[in-house]
């Protein structure tokens, strides 16, 4: 691609302003802590190229003063997201929203990023990949059950994330397993998120996964920005189910997530 005439000139291949481009598409919002972080590359060196790239329309800055800025991809950045292959056609066609975002949804789009950022690390090597990751109105479903008192009631189910990983060495059809992603920044109640367990749980019995989404099995993992309230949260649901569904909903902080912490009886024998 050829220099501006202020002599600016968009790099491709390995370490180049595409790769970070193709980081910000794939988080929708980012950092420059998470693009230095899965570019490999120092905070400064990408601190200065980011600011090129959001001078010349391949990125868009929304400022969070005294907080870090984030970043979402710029109109420019579309045609080349296109044209390499990282984007779908349809894109040419959505008009970006990044403006509209509230300071409590930009919050939480960073954390869901930040869960994001650390999967893409964690599956970089070895046999296990990310094949999967969906976020957004979508996933957006309700399933009707029982209260605690047999009172009929519908409960939201809408994951923050639909993910799910491939492993390599095991057989077709019993290679991939399914996610969903309760990013938990500590805001919402322990009777809310019993809630929310208590809806996938009635989700799975009357088989809607199957019916949305065409898988036979998930899990539920939530991710909390504290150990200490992946403590609390575990010890909560805990409470609300047979030790055998416990595996089912793992409940770990950011800081510890891997994938042993989400699937641990596939990677240590194998099987599910």
């Amino acid at each position: 691609m050829p220099a501006t005439k202020d002599g600016f000139q968009f790099t491709e291949g390995d370490r180049s302003d595409l790769e970070l481009l193709y980081f910000v598409y794939q988080l929708r919002l980012a950092t420059i802590d998470h693009l230095a972080e899965l570019a490999g590359r120092s905070y400064t060196r990408v601190h200065k190229r980011i600011a090129k790239l959001h001078e010349h329309g391949y990125l868009a800055c929304i400022e969070r003063r005294p907080e870090k800025h984030a970043y979402a991809i710029g109109s420019a950045a579309i045609p080349v997201l296109i044209e390499h292959g990282h984007a779908p056609r349809e894109l040419a066609e959505k008009r970006l929203r990044h403006n509209e975002r509230k300071e409590l949804g930009i919050r939480h789009a960073l954390f869901v990023a930040s869960i994001h950022a650390k999967l893409m690390l964690l599956t970089r090597t070895g046999p296990v990949r990310i094949v999967n990751w969906v976020e957004g109105p979508s996933l957006k479903d309700r399933v009707k059950t029982l209260d605690e008192n047999g009172a009929a009631i519908v409960i939201p189910v809408y994951p923050d994330v639909w993910f799910t990983i491939q492993h390599a060495e095991l057989p077709e059809g019993k290679n991939k397993f399914n996610f969903f992603i309760e990013a938990d920044r500590g805001s919402m109640s322990h009777e809310r998120m019993r809630a929310k367990v208590r809806g996938f749980i009635a989700y799975f019995q009357q088989g809607l996964h199957t019916k949305k989404y065409g898988i036979k099995l998930f899990k539920v993992a939530t991710i909390c920005e504290t150990k200490g309230r992946a403590t609390e949260l575990a010890n909560t649901f805990r409470g609300m189910m047979e030790p055998a569904w416990s595996r089912a909903y793992p409940v770990t902080g950011l800081e510890d997530l891997t994938l042993e912490a989400l699937m641990p009886e596939i990677l240590q024998t194998g099987q599910v």
